[in-house]
């Protein structure tokens, strides 16, 4: 309240000669982001249809639906 808070300092470094698509980790990570990508969809649904199937079970089970 009585002092001035210290200002963060900006850092904006655009290097001049770098180019992405000549770079091999860069051309690594997006290859391996696209694998993620098309994988990941199946196993989200699959999970969630097997925490929704464990979800309806344990509520039978104990509300007693299940005997």
């Amino acid at each position: 309240m009585f002092f001035r808070r210290p200002q963060y300092r900006r850092f904006d470094y655009e290097p001049r000669f770098y180019k992405p698509e000549l770079d091999p980790g860069e051309r690594l990570k997006r290859q391996l982001r696209a694998q993620r990508v098309r994988r990941d969809p199946a196993r989200r649904t699959l999970l969630l249809v097997l925490l929704f199937s464990l979800a309806v079970c344990l509520y039978l089970l104990l509300s007693g639906g299940l005997r």
